[in-house]
């Protein structure tokens, strides 16, 4: 039976950071094409998340990240895959891992 694995990229804080050059972009965006293509179990690519956002606790609304957060959330992507051996084989095989400090937490989806 096939589950669903939610692959979450996470980062370290930057509070600066230099966009790419146009050919760096391309060669990410490669990457990234290629990682599709050689896991067809990719079902949804999913997106890079903007650095900031809203939490809720308590009912009180705060902005996030908060100070005490030490990385960053910055996207995601949904696999389809028998276990967390095969989920594990596709995430270690994504391009993000090439950025400096990046690391993927790989959860099952419960599928309620």
């Amino acid at each position: 039976m096939t589950k669903k694995f939610l692959l979450l990229y996470r980062g370290p804080l930057q509070t600066e950071q230099t966009p790419p050059s146009a050919e760096q972009m391309q060669q990410v965006l490669a990457a990234w094409h290629a990682w599709k293509e050689t896991f067809p179990s990719i079902l949804d690519m999913g997106d890079g998340l903007l650095p900031t956002g809203r939490g809720i606790k308590g009912g009180v609304v705060t902005d996030g990240p908060t100070v005490e957060s030490k990385e960053l959330i910055s996207g995601y992507s949904i696999v389809a895959a028998a276990d967390y051996d095969a989920a594990l084989v596709v995430a270690k095989a994504c391009p993000i891992l090439a950025a400096p400090g990046m690391s993927i937490e790989v959860r099952e989806l419960a599928g309620y």
